[in-house]
């Protein structure tokens, strides 16, 4: 709630009598405020002449049919609950002081709950090194472990289904029971990344680096199209552009790649997010543009998005740059309020010396506010390196 809103609030009283409430104090309409109140028996019955001299009293003087309470203190969670027992709803009885908002955002991200998964493309080792991973954030503690060894890229939802790549082995599903399973073979070679689902096509997308392209496929795994970004791969037999993922949206599949031109092995890093009509199968104009290494085009909240990776950009809302981050960003989901970033090991560092004054060359998830713009960080051991995709569970 903002001051705009409190101030058509009648019979304020602030709960905490510290330089919150001195400071909220001088925010609204003085002639709203009735009472203060404190749970410190030291302070009840002092003055708080910055707070029209008003005696400190206890919670017990709160009247909950009349009163509309504010809570001038960082133990936010502790009074509300008082509150709530003493009868008071939230937002038509009391609120945090707007002036709360930072330890709010703070304590949203370390009170967090959520389980998810990612998929790292590292050669496999015994412990960790590539594959899929589960990991479970409670009350800002982590733990994770590996579900699976491989080389493992796209990760969707596909109905009650969670799919997943394995570059060598093809299309893998990981059952409620944490077993894996293969469901379809892909093109060999094909070095299979990106994946995603159309639901109103009801049609799979597979973006293939080594081909230069994105597949069709449908539900049982039979190859309908071919989207070619372009001939070069015919007239050179080796593969120009790099894409990586992609998102299917409508009538349309977006993929991200390093160069538009196909001109990234000669140090043009033009990297797009291209768009293909799916009804005519042509490739449209570049829908994002002078991208340095992106990865992640994904769909969210009605926007696309996509991870300027070696540049550390957050792209969306329109293109724009949401979020900046000190890796190779790498991994990408949204749950409404909070960004997943995945962090890769930073190989080419080199090439963004001068652009960043602090290059992080670690692997990690960074789960970040794009209103407020805070966010927390989880690493994960060195020997595991890479993220690709990040997919959440909850």
């Amino acid at each position: 709630m903002n001051f705009k809103d409190i101030n058509n609030k009648k019979n304020i009283v602030l709960f905490g009598a510290g330089y919150i409430a001195e400071k909220t104090f001088k925010n609204i309409n003085k002639e709203l405020v009735k009472g203060i109140v404190d749970n410190s028996l030291n302070l009840q019955g002092s003055k708080r002449k910055k707070i029209l001299n008003l005696t400190v009293k206890s919670a017990t003087s709160i009247n909950i049919e009349t009163d509309f309470v504010i809570i001038c203190s960082t133990a936010i969670d502790a009074i509300s609950e008082q509150l709530i027992k003493m009868g008071c709803v939230e937002n038509s009885g009391f609120c945090a002081s707007p002036l709360l908002e930072n330890y709010l955002a703070i304590e949203k991200l370390e009170k967090l709950d959520k389980s998810f998964l990612f998929s790292s493309g590292s050669a496999p080792s015994d412990v960790f090194g590539g594959g899929l991973y589960k990991v479970n954030i409670s009350l800002g503690k982590m733990n994770y472990k590996r579900l699976y060894s491989g080389f493992t890229f796209g990760i969707l939802r596909y109905k009650d289904r969670i799919l997943f790549i394995d570059t060598d082995k093809g299309v893998m599903e990981l059952k409620p029971n944490e077993q894996i399973v293969k469901v379809a073979d892909l093109p060999k070679d094909s070095r299979a990344h990106g994946f995603s689902y159309n639901e109103e096509h009801d049609k799979f997308y597979v973006s293939c680096s080594n081909l230069d392209s994105v597949l069709e496929y449908d539900t049982n795994f039979e190859l309908l199209r071919e989207f070619k970004l372009s001939n070069k791969k015919d007239l050179t037999s080796v593969a120009q552009h790099h894409t990586n993922d992609n998102v299917s949206v409508g009538n349309s599949v977006y993929a991200s790649m390093f160069s538009s031109t196909g001109n990234w092995k000669t140090g043009m890093f033009d990297g797009v997010v291209a768009e293909f009509d799916l009804i005519t199968g042509e490739r449209l104009k570049d829908v994002i543009s002078g991208l340095y290494m992106p990865h992640n085009v994904s769909y969210h909240n009605g926007n696309i998005a996509v991870l300027d990776s070696l540049n550390g950009h957050l792209m969306a809302d329109n293109g724009e740059i949401t979020g900046t981050f000190p890796g190779f960003t790498r991994g990408l989901d949204f749950d409404g309020q909070f960004y997943y970033v995945g962090q890769s090991k930073n190989r080419n560092y080199s090439k963004v010396v001068g652009r960043s004054n602090n290059i992080s060359v670690d692997c990690s998830i960074i789960i970040f506010d794009p209103i407020r713009k805070v966010s927390r960080s989880f690493q994960f051991p060195i020997e595991i390196g890479e993220i690709h995709s990040i997919f959440l569970l909850n």
